[in-house]
């Protein structure tokens, strides 16, 4: 990056600093690029970014905002486009689609698209505007609620999982946990390089915290715990469990020289790669090509050297992506 002061040299900073937004006030690690000439501080469009997107991350977060990844997963849900969504819900025509591309909603709208989510509410929705849709797209998308009703029943397990909190928030990455992401971002690491257990819960770590730095968002929305062996996903014991009854993991006990018995991971289908953004494949390829030829040990002591790390592991404390994030510096 060049000074556009001069054209000459620059070094990138991250600083803490505080932000007000709507009568708020939110700490964020600030990025931004210093001419080495002038010793002037400058902003690009990717520090922008970055910077408003935590400030907006906490904002949601904390007034209980649907983040737009999540509004467009509701109006998925349902089979319907963003237009009729918006009519659904008594927006404006295009409020919804503004919502998706990341709009901030009114409190009083953030609050009937969650409540969107309940399929029960969006069938009441539904019945207050018979008008909108014909019979046979009507049936579709009773369809679609009977559905949504059934996936409801892995609830309970996803609250144990994600300790209760399903909400996007700093520990989960500002991204809403979703089961089936979730199973696609495991999968991918153990058909790209067949890991122990320990090995896979410390690739899943970088990953996600990876890409947290780069872009402010997790991938799967893990939750992640400092344990004495490194960062691994909140009740991964249960979490890989479900996986593997749901015929999507293969974990086979492999013993070694040493007597010690180890989990090496597999996949018995592939992993779904539409799951995925460009963006999140390429952190998470860039994950296996960095670690590939480490060893298990070489890897744990890696994230022993993490703040995320260092900080928590005392207390086996959460892992904030916010406070800690930034500043990976394994990648």
């Amino acid at each position: 990056m060049n000074s556009p002061f001069t054209g000459g040299r620059t070094v990138r900073e991250v600083r803490q600093v505080e932000h007000a937004f709507r009568k708020d006030r939110y700490q964020i690690f600030e990025h931004a690029y210093r001419c080495i000439d002038t010793d002037q501080l400058f902003y690009t469009d990717e520090t922008d970014r970055l910077n408003l997107g935590q400030v907006h991350n906490q904002y949601r977060s904390r007034h209980q905002i649907p983040f737009p990844a999540e509004i467009k997963a509701i109006r998925k849900m349902y089979g319907l486009s963003a237009g009729k969504m918006s009519e659904v819900l008594g927006f404006g025509i295009n409020s919804y689609r503004q919502y998706e591309q990341g709009e901030m909603p009114s409190q009083a709208n953030a609050k009937l698209i969650r409540l969107a989510s309940n399929p029960d509410r969006f069938e009441e929705f539904m019945t207050d505007r018979p008008s909108l849709f014909s019979d046979k797209q009507q049936q579709r998308i009773n369809d679609r609620i009977h559905q949504q009703r059934m996936e409801n029943r892995l609830q309970p397990w996803m609250k144990y999982l994600w300790n209760v909190h399903l909400g996007p928030n700093e520990f989960t990455g500002y991204v809403a946990p979703s089961f089936q992401k979730v199973a696609a971002f495991v999968s991918f690491f153990a058909a790209s390089c067949r890991p122990l257990k320990t090995r896979l819960n410390k690739l899943l770590f970088y990953a996600d915290f990876f890409h947290f730095k780069q872009f402010g968002f997790s991938i799967s929305g893990c939750k992640y715990r400092a344990i004495p062996y490194g960062p691994v996903p909140s009740h991964f014991h249960e979490l890989f469990g479900i996986l593997q009854s749901q015929g999507i993991l293969q974990i086979e006990e492999e013993e070694f020289s040493s007597g010690h018995i180890g989990e090496r991971f597999s996949v018995k289908k592939p992993p779904d790669m539409h799951a995925f953004t460009e963006h999140e494949l390429a952190s998470m390829k860039q994950v296996v090509e960095s670690f590939g030829n480490m060893t298990t040990r070489d890897l744990i002591e890696k994230s022993h050297g993490e703040l995320a790390w260092i900080s928590n592991h005392r207390c086996r404390d959460l892992i904030s992506y916010q406070e800690y994030g930034f500043r990976l510096n394994g990648l």
